[in-house]
């Protein structure tokens, strides 16, 4: 029999049930929680800071978002959603003196424009962006994630409530996922080609020199694994060289080749084999012969949920970890949705 969490949210009465959204690809996580209320009055505020815990270990840090009240003739409710102190980077327009920056990485005009102390990490150096240029009314997230596109940057929360800039999965989580054994019905999976094409190319100008480097650079990336002529053109967002556009293009090449398995995979509880709570951005085994996956792949988002009907449950969002940067899984089932190797770009002037 799976374990109840202990889950409590600082500041709020006690929790009857909740459900919490983690995702790599998203800059702010949530909780809502139903609440036992009694009294008169509302025992919580708008904005109120919390922290919630499971069993003690850090889930999220934030605010009070949204609070539902009401009542039967026989029963109270009091429902509240939580979201992470990143929020405000998300929805807030930046504030800076002049908008641009010059010859600064993402994650020092990230941190410039942290005016609201939820804090910036950094899994790696970041080369130094020639101008960046604010646009006006953009929130500091939108500015950051316009140029992170081009550098294979995804951005998201942590447990902390600061914002992680990550190039790669952040860890491997232990144990494995099995049907029959830690796989819950309802498992799926999905194998498609949409957004893949058999090649990538990056265009783009650089404002220094008027050479075909520099005003008609391009780079390739081919994906062996869509056979027939599929070929797609983006523009590259800033300056470029030739390592700005190859990163890009493979960058782009190779999400799309992760993105096309997905699975959806319920577990009972919400840790993995050593007891760690599951992680957006982590590495998992999965082993599932009836969805036809077998191999690593890394969790994009997990909805943790407990309540009366369901137990303690956690629902794993995974894909193919080049979806998020990482390696070629190069499981058995790889050879049937995925290019036999790493993707990487080639250069060439148009």
């Amino acid at each position: 029999m799976t374990m109840l969490e202990n889950v409590v949210a600082s500041g709020l009465p006690p929790i009857k049930q909740v459900s919490i959204e983690v995702s790599a690809e998203e800059a702010a996580r949530s909780a809502s929680v139903d609440c036992v209320i009694t009294g008169s009055g509302v025992p919580v505020s708008i904005g109120q800071p919390v922290t919630l815990t499971a069993s003690g270990d850090l889930v999220l840090t934030g605010f009070v978002r949204d609070i539902n009240t009401g009542y039967s003739q026989d029963m109270r409710t009091l429902g509240v959603t939580i979201f992470s102190k990143t929020i405000d980077m998300v929805e807030c327009s930046a504030d800076h003196p002049t908008g641009e920056w010059v010859n600064m990485d993402i994650a020092a005009i990230a941190k410039d424009l942290d005016k609201f102390g939820v804090g910036i990490e950094a899994d790696g150096k970041f080369p130094a962006e020639p101008v960046h240029r604010l646009i006006p009314g953009e929130s500091p997230f939108a500015t950051i994630e316009r140029r992170a596109r081009g550098r294979g940057i995804l951005i998201h929360d942590t447990e902390k409530g600061r914002l992680k800039l990550s190039t790669k999965p952040d860890g491997m989580h232990a144990g494995r996922l099995q049907r029959g054994v830690n796989i819950r019905v309802g498992a799926s999976a999905s194998f498609t080609e949409r957004d893949r094409y058999s090649e990538v190319k990056v265009r783009g100008q650089s404002s220094d020199g008027v050479g075909k480097a520099q005003l008609r650079p391009e780079a390739t990336a081919k994906d062996p694994g869509i056979p027939r002529h599929r070929p797609l053109v983006l523009w590259h967002e800033g300056e470029v060289t030739v390592d700005r556009l190859k990163k890009r293009a493979e960058w782009a090449s190779n999400r799309a080749a992760g993105q096309s398995v997905t699975a959806s995979i319920p577990v009972s509880g919400w840790r993995d084999a050593a007891g760690k709570l599951w992680q957006a951005n982590y590495l998992v085994d999965v082993f599932d012969d009836w969805l036809g996956i077998e191999g690593t792949m890394i969790i994009k988002s997990v909805t943790f949920i407990q309540n009366d009907t369901d137990g303690t449950l956690a629902t794993l969002s995974l894909a193919d970890p080049r979806s998020l940067g990482g390696d070629n899984p190069r499981g058995k089932t790889a050879a049937s949705y995925s290019a036999p190797g790493k993707i990487v770009a080639e250069y060439n002037e148009q």
